[in-house]
């Protein structure tokens, strides 16, 4: 075993790192779900002629059982997402799959006996959208339900969906949820109380309205009909909830993310069974982002499982790792671990395993390509609890501004002796200075009253900390001078080498809710240049094998994409070389990073 290595604690990591093994070649990992039997089914894809969907049934060790590399197409590609083991001890698994050419990808279903052979695969086409699964859940009558997004590509919105199957992949129903222009569903659950719970984001086509940029929740009927919704809204925080699970004391645990200064910050916030919030908190780390997107249940409390994400100035790249945010169950912060491994390009969908421990999926590089990784952590081991003294409280941001009739939330933190801080938002006491300007509630929520200026106050333990309001007015221009967002026609490209691709950047506009290519008016970077970029009229060139992420930025906006560049394809009957690792789940003890 390695032990686990942190930049964000001194203390080292209280899990470490079991087993890690490479799965394929020019592969990548998207998810990993625990097996009854003790073994793991991992998903992603990989390329073989084309991209095709990548399913591996592992051993307990993570050594291959049984693997298969699926298409819905003869040309086109395919990527497996989702998956859960049925009942009857056969697996369904979904992703999405296009034809070569077409742009939109359709729902990609799978389904495996226990053994591993395929009982059947179909694709669901609905017109005009590009399906993105998130969540499988197997009903009580044996059907399933699927959740996800669809996205429309000529207004570039998304529309959030659930779809009911029967066992043989019949559709019996397919309902798509509008709530404010732009959403889509990350998470399904059946409810506690009957009925099941969805969580996502709810995002706005028209900038003027309150409900931009929410954490959205919802319920459904067993029939997919929404019986209430909310929605926590925070004007340009992109908050969105990736996770949810039932809380121990009744209600749900929801694991979120919003952008504060720039940054990722994980959310969890605590709900009863209608969806009211009883209690939220925040986790920042300074500069660095944290996307989690997956929570589980401890011993403790509670897991986040995802990826740290640290900007290297020296070398103007980013830098992910595989980490464990972990919590007691009233959210207290217990700690932030951080993995050590080779370059990671990208993370998937972790899991929680039965022994108390932790998987992670994700894609590393190898040489000039990248492939499916999976890294085992043991369960965390017991730690004393570390002294410390409070010395005092500051807000996470020195000021807020906002629109009248919006509102807006803060993280004020605690501040230790030991340099250390924790979230105690929910603990202060808050006043406004004006609050015909600007009130504030119990949970530290500023709403804008009208335009001026003033402050809100917390209180805690002797200590008082304020932060500056700026209530701006309803029609002003000032607070998004984008007014709308920048979108690639992909996330991701995967060409080969001496290849071009022509590819798009849009504007979307909320006040007209229209959607323009201004794709020669944008700069565009490479974060290896000597790997793949883009000239000036959106060609993306691919110059040798290897990885790459490329960003255009316009007015001040900014959106990226991750860039595969592949040999070029051999001759038929001629075997592709490998690029560095295992096929075979080897352990790579030797490979690691050091």
């Amino acid at each position: 075993m390695w032990p686990g290595f942190s930049l964000a604690a001194a203390e080292p990591t209280r899990s470490a790192i079991e087993w890690s093994k490479d799965y394929g070649s020019q592969s990548s990992g998207e998810g990993v779900i625990p097996t009854s039997d003790g073994g793991y089914l991992a998903l992603g894809d990989i390329y073989d002629s084309y991209r095709k969907a990548y399913v591996v049934k592992l051993d307990g060790e993570g050594q291959v059982e049984w693997e298969h590399k699926l298409s819905y197409y003869d040309w086109g590609g395919s990527t497996a997402y989702r998956a859960i083991e049925t009942r009857d001890g056969g697996y369904l698994i979904a992703g999405n799959t296009s034809e070569e050419f077409e742009p939109i990808r359709q729902l990609f279903l799978i389904r495996l006996d226990a053994s591993g052979n395929v009982v059947w695969q179909k694709a669901m086409d609905v017109q005009g959208y590009d399906q993105n699964p998130k969540a499988i859940v197997e009903t009580e009558d044996g059907s399933f339900l699927i959740a996800g997004s669809g996205i429309v590509h000529w207004v570039a919105y998304d529309r959030a969906y659930i779809a009911k199957i029967d066992q043989n992949g019949n559709t019996l129903w397919y309902n798509q949820y509008s709530f404010s222009g732009s959403d889509y569903l990350t998470d399904l659950i059946p409810a506690s109380d009957g009925g099941y719970i969805a969580v996502g984001h709810a995002g706005m086509v028209e900038y003027e309205s309150r409900e931009h940029d929410a954490m959205l929740v919802m319920k459904i009927d067993d029939q997919g009909k929404e019986v209430w919704s909310k929605q926590s809204v925070e004007p340009r925080s992109g908050w969105t909830a990736y996770s949810v699970i039932p809380a121990e004391d009744g209600g749900y645990m929801i694991l979120s993310r919003k952008s504060v200064n720039g940054n990722g910050v994980p959310v969890l916030t605590k709900t009863d069974l209608t969806g009211q919030v009883q209690w939220e908190k925040t986790y920042p780390d300074g500069a660095n982002s944290q996307n989690f997107n997956r929570l589980v249940q401890t011993e403790e409390g509670y897991a986040m499982l995802g990826e740290h994400v640290t900007y290297l100035d020296w070398s103007s790249e980013w830098k992910h790792q595989y980490s464990v945010l972990s919590v007691d169950r009233s959210g207290g912060l217990i700690s932030r671990e951080l993995f050590k491994g080779p370059p990671i390009y990208r993370v998937g969908t972790a899991s929680g395993t039965p022994d108390g421990g932790y998987i992670f999926p994700g894609t590393v590089q190898r040489g000039d390509s990248g492939k499916f990784q999976l890294m085992k952590l043991t369960p965390p081991a017991d730690q004393p609890p570390v002294e410390r003294t409070l010395t005092g409280i500051a807000f996470l941001e020195k000021e807020k501004k906002l629109k009248t009739g919006s509102s807006v939330s803060t993280v004020l933190q605690a501040v230790y002796d030991d340099g250390t801080r924790s979230d105690l938002s929910n603990a202060a006491v808050y006043v406004s200075g004006d609050a015909a300007i600007a009130e504030v509630d119990a949970l530290g929520r500023i709403t804008g009253r009208e335009p001026g200026d003033t402050y809100v106050e917390a209180s805690y333990e002797g200590y008082t900390a304020r932060l500056n309001v700026t209530v701006l007015p309803e029609d002003t221009g000032e607070y998004d001078p984008l007014n709308g967002y920048l979108e690639l026609d992909s996330s991701q490209y995967s060409l080969s080498e001496g290849s071009t691709l022509d590819i798009k950047v849009f504007l979307y506009d909320y006040s007209t809710q229209t959607r323009s290519d201004i794709t020669k008016q944008v700069q565009f970077s490479s974060s290896h240049p000597d790997v793949a970029e883009v000239d000036g009229e959106g060609n993306l060139i691919g110059h040798k094998p290897g990885l790459t992420q490329i960003s255009a930025q316009y007015k001040g906006g900014r959106t990226m994409a991750s860039v595969q560049v592949v040999r070029a394809a051999a001759p038929i009957g001629t075997d592709l070389p490998d690029q560095g690792g295992t096929d075979n789940g080897e352990d790579l003890e030797n490979s690691v990073e050091e």
